[in-house]
């Protein structure tokens, strides 16, 4: 029996989801860990907030932001560099 689905999914998910840290979830989206814990920070991804410096992703979330094509909305061009004024107000 074969059996396929037709939605792309990252994750296997079950009643009880384990969440994944920025290192674990950059092994499964092509993002780098840096730029997801930006992205989670700038409010872009959906992650939880445990302390100041813990930040984990719920599985279930994921798959609903990768299926919305939410990862590819980056706005700003690449070739975007703050002035140094800025870089100091910041």
């Amino acid at each position: 029996m074969d059996i396929t689905t037709t939605e792309p999914t990252v994750f296997r998910t079950s009643s009880i989801e384990t969440p994944v840290t920025a290192q674990e979830l950059s092994r499964l989206v092509p993002l780098h860990p840096v730029t997801i814990l930006r992205w989670a920070r700038e409010g872009r991804i959906p992650h939880r907030r445990l302390s100041a410096r813990k930040i984990i992703f719920l599985p279930s979330e994921i798959n609903a932001w990768l299926a919305s094509n939410s990862v590819y909305a980056y706005t700003e061009p690449v070739s975007c560099v703050a002035s140094p004024e800025e870089r100091k107000a910041a």
